[in-house]
């Protein structure tokens, strides 16, 4: 059985579209928090809820799940889902957490489907949730290079996962769903577009040392 990225980054598309995300970076948490049959808990509070030590519940979800885990309980009617992630990891590892669970749960995994292939798919669709296609068209389509660093700036995402990004196959999203996200989007671009042009990088000395800027500083 094969990933069936088609149908992950379309799934990605339209909940962007659902959830009338307009602005980056895309915030997976607030969208898990709306998404009916889902709770969401951080790993102290599901802790808190059990009775138990924090360690003990981590520990639980094994070593491969130390950011965020999706719990699928079937009973008559639609699956519910209860995800936990940790709340202690960076920003920017949460949010990648998140969208993978889910994808998890858009992608409708309920345990049925090899777990790497399941996992695969996810991660398919987190990337196309975080990084809409439509915004790296735009940026090509505005004149702007597009390095690392503009895509970072404009999505919020780290180096890893867009280098993940850029190792996913390539799909093919309807043009009426990647028109209705850059529609979605379009004051967003056009306001980073104005800062990239004006703005950003007139003075090259804010990046280029940071050397001095912990001097004086003690514990």
């Amino acid at each position: 059985m094969t990933p069936d990225y088609q149908t992950a980054a379309i799934k990605a598309a339209e909940t962007l579209i659902r959830h009338n995300i307009r602005t980056a970076p895309v915030l997976s948490l607030p969208m898990l928090k709306n998404t009916p049959g889902v709770l969401v808990f951080s790993f102290e509070a599901l802790a808190h809820q059990v009775e138990k030590d924090r360690r003990c519940v981590i520990d639980t979800f094994g070593d491969r799940n130390q950011d965020a885990f999706t719990t699928v309980l079937m009973r008559d009617g639609p699956p519910q889902y209860i995800v936990t992630y940790n709340q202690l990891l960076p920003h920017v590892l949460i949010q990648r957490a998140l969208a993978r669970e889910l994808g998890h749960i858009v992608l409708g995994h309920d345990g049925n489907c090899p777990e790497s292939v399941a996992t695969d798919e996810a991660k398919c669709f987190a990337q196309h949730l975080l990084v809409p296609r439509p915004l790296i068209y735009a940026i090509q389509a505005a004149g702007i290079r597009l390095t690392v660093d503009v895509l970072k700036n404009l999505t919020g995402c780290s180096d890893r996962c867009i280098a993940c990004m850029r190792r996913l196959p390539g799909v093919s999203v309807p043009a009426a769903l990647n028109r209705a996200i850059r529609d979605q989007f379009m004051p967003y671009f056009l306001n980073f577009f104005e800062y990239q042009r004006n703005a950003s990088f007139r003075d090259p000395s804010a990046l280029a040392d940071l050397g001095s800027f912990m001097d004086g500083y003690e514990e």
